[in-house]
């Protein structure tokens, strides 16, 4: 009998230590990941100032946000900073790490920058920030791993540390149990860092975004680790910039890092969607998103695939080897991978200037598309699997990517697509049809009509009217003291006194009076009137506005027309017959937007009547509230408060239940204390009887023309600033401690829409 009590005693034991061990190990998984990303384009004096410097940090952030891990809570990002907003940063950084209640296995920090910089320190503008200074507040973050890359000029002086020695990175062990630091710099000691136009970034950040995304993945295991990286963009970044005036170009490392496995920065699998270049592809690929933006330029060889984690998004692409240029266009599905091969695309003839014509002909918006979980790479034991999105997995062979289905694609959708890109074309390429031996490169007329120099050509590159002017093709600017007429295309600038009219514009219309326009893709701006059928850009006027469609923004003095709108019409009216974007104003009529009639009774014996207008992305409230008993009351004897608000909303809409959020601001008015005379107005101060407040509604069950909802409103009250506004209103819950107080209510109430 004692024997079995031992025993049971002993396994009770043994269980308690197993599930203590097993819930370790679930608490401690992970990695914790902080970053400060830095883009800083200001030079000082004697150094030019840089273009592309913010634009690198932005887009570093992004790719790490997406697919390095480190969450938006776990990152700052500053543009131009001073050295004390980059030791404030690092503070923070540290603060958190410190106060971290992760049970995660290790932290890692983050420090990237890119800029000026000399031999011995960072360049903030005309601010240095020491090498060795900046080393040291580095290494004061308490993470367990320091990764710092550095995209300037000299930045290799950063790495070179006393006593220091470089360690390749190649660590066989997977499981990735390091510590130490990793420096990279995007040049040696005694080098230029270089940035470029054409590819809107520095060279060595680009080559870093893009071998995160998964050009640098070399191992095929869906992960970057920080020797794949390193490697990457030191061969893309010395291919590059080997012939170019500053020189040639080396990144530079130190690392430092002890145990056992190499770092991964990103993981390809946590991607919103997935490009994939078959395995036989070869050739420079470029990609570019849907502005026209360059996202990468990849350099393969045929013998090995890769695979491109990349935001769900619209994306075009050129493909160039040995006998042919091929481009169009591709969208990437989320949670799908797109194979992206020459048979996709169409072939154009090349030439040494701009290439024009039709690229996309015979393509549509049908791609080669399949769901993730749907691509076959190899027997089931042995392919990849990675939790999370559902499986990815990769193509093992030629003939595994062969069995995509084919392109679907009718004749009417090819010939819609080839006409709507043969359109675009005309903007993009103006200037390839001109035939010089028909251009004016100076027209000058005394009035519309009556040429004095160069008339009768059928283009012009700068038209100069007296009094007015009149062109077919004008392809720089055309300007006259009161009118001006264009029956076609206006590429560039069209300036008057009194009113211009084109049949397209592609640049700005400018006039004392007003503009008028078929198409306007970029500007129109005028001090009374602007008319265009169909406006991408901007159209702003001192009185009125009028587009049928709209891709852009409409801002008038007085009010905005527009049937169809993509963006946001500001003015006192703003009038469209669809919208999904954004109006902003006194008046709002969208005929499928917000017509609103609104009704509600608070916990604070309130009475609300109130109206919305706009759209569900953000409409405009005005109300009106007053205590139920006041509202009612027949006692003329006593002055009554009452509340006008206003503000800004948003609506959510989930089946048959909606939730809206409002910030509002609230003025209390009561006779007491109002002034009555022009000195007292003056002297009034406002600011105390104004309450901010936020307004959350659940609108329960939301029908065609009526929503029954209740909600939540929060009354705001600062010490000192507004407390003549809670003197006069009664509120049920909170109290005033000093400071900022928050006073809660509940409502119900109803909508008529």
């Amino acid at each position: 009998m004692k024997k079995l009590i031992l025993i049971t005693i002993s396994l009770l034991c043994l269980s308690e230590v197993f599930a203590a061990a097993t819930d370790t190990e679930e608490t401690t998984s992970g990695v914790d990941r902080y970053a400060i990303y830095i883009g800083s384009n200001k030079g000082g004096k004697g150094r030019e100032q840089l273009l592309y410097a913010g634009s690198d940090a932005q887009n570093f952030q992004k790719a790490m946000s997406e697919i390095g891990g480190v969450a938006d809570s776990n990152s700052y990002i500053l543009i131009d900073p001073t050295k004390e907003s980059i030791d404030n940063t690092l503070d923070k950084i540290s603060q958190k790490i410190t106060t971290s209640q992760s049970h995660a296995k290790r932290s890692e920090f983050i420090f990237y920058y890119s800029g000026h910089s000399d031999e011995n320190s960072l360049l903030l503008g005309d601010i240095p920030y020491d090498y060795s200074e900046l080393k040291a507040a580095i290494t004061e973050v308490p993470s367990d791993i320091h990764v710092v890359i550095l995209d300037s000029c000299y930045s290799g002086n950063f790495i070179r540390t006393k006593g220091g020695t470089k360690r390749k990175p190649f660590l066989i062990d997977d499981s990735s149990v390091v510590t130490g630091h990793a420096y990279l710099s995007s040049s040696s000691t005694n080098e230029y860092s270089q940035e470029s136009d054409e590819i809107e970034s520095s060279y060595f950040t680009n080559a870093m975004i893009t071998g995160l995304r998964g050009a640098a993945d070399t191992s095929g295991d869906n992960k970057v680790t920080l020797n794949e990286l390193y490697s990457y963009a030191f061969n893309e970044t010395l291919s590059k910039t080997e012939t170019s005036k500053a020189g040639p170009q080396h990144p530079n490392y130190n690392i430092t890092l002890v145990g056992s496995g190499d770092l991964v920065l990103s993981d390809l699998s946590a991607g919103e969607a997935m490009l994939s270049i078959a395995k036989d592809a070869k050739g420079k690929f470029i990609i570019r998103d849907a502005q026209g933006k360059l996202i990468s330029e990849i350099n393969k060889s045929a013998g090995q695939p890769i695979f491109m984690a990349l935001p769900a998004a619209r994306y075009s692409a050129t493909i160039i080897d040995d006998n042919s240029t091929k481009k169009g266009n591709f969208t990437l599905e989320k949670d799908q991978v797109y194979l992206l091969s020459q048979t996709t695309l169409t072939t154009i003839k090349r030439k040494t200037n701009r290439v024009r014509g039709n690229t996309s002909e015979g393509y549509s918006d049908d791609e080669d598309i399949l769901d993730i979980d749907d691509l076959d790479g190899g027997d089931e034991d042995t392919r990849p699997h990675r939790p999370g999105r559902g499986s990815r997995r990769r193509y093992d062979s030629v003939e595994k990517a062969s069995e995509l289905p084919e392109l679907a694609v009718s004749e009417e959708e090819a010939a819609a697509e080839s006409e709507k890109e043969e359109e675009a074309s005309k903007f993009v390429s103006f200037f390839d049809v001109f035939n010089h031996n028909n251009m004016a490169y100076f027209h000058l007329s005394a009035f519309p009509g009556l040429s004095l120099v160069n008339g009768g050509k059928e283009y012009s590159l700068v038209s100069v009217g007296i009094i007015g002017s009149l062109d077919s093709n004008v392809c720089a600017i055309q300007a006259s003291s009161i009118m001006n007429i264009n029956t076609n295309i206006i590429n560039g600038w069209q300036t008057a006194g009194i009113f211009n009219i084109a049949s397209q514009a592609n640049g700005v219309q400018t006039a004392g009076i007003f503009n008028w326009a078929n198409t306007a893709n970029g500007g129109q701006f005028s001090g009374l009137f602007n008319k265009a059928n169909t406006l991408n850009g901007i159209q702003s006027a001192g009185l009125v506005n009028v587009a049928e469609k709209v891709r852009g923004i409409q801002s008038a003095g007085l009010m905005n027309y527009a049937k169809d709108v993509s963006g946001i019409q500001i003015g006192l009216i703003n009038y469209a017959e669809t919208s999904n974007g954004v109006a902003i104003g006194l008046i709002n009529i969208i005929k499928d937007g917000m017509h609103h009639v609104g009704f509600n009774w608070d916990s604070n014996g309130m009475f609300d009547f109130f109206v919305q207008s706009g759209t569900k992305n953000l409409f405009i409230t005005a109300g009106f509230s007053m205590d139920r008993q006041e509202l009612f009351s027949n006692d003329n004897s006593v002055n009554k408060t009452f509340i006008l608000y206003g503000g800004l909303g948003t609506e959510f809409r989930f089946g048959f239940s909606s939730l809206d959020f409002e910030f509002l601001l609230k003025g209390v008015f009561n006779n007491d204390y109002m002034p009555s005379t022009r000195e007292e107005f003056y002297a009034f101060n406002f600011g105390s009887i104004l309450i901010p407040s936020l307004r959350m509604t659940f609108n329960v069950l939301s029908l065609k023309h009526l929503d029954l909802g209740a909600g939540l409103s929060l009354d705001f009250q600062t010490s000192g600033v507004n407390d003549r506004a809670f003197d006069y209103t009664y509120h049920r819950w909170g109290e005033h401690d000093g400071g900022t107080d928050v006073y809660p209510s509940i409502f119900l109430g109803f909508k008529i829409k």
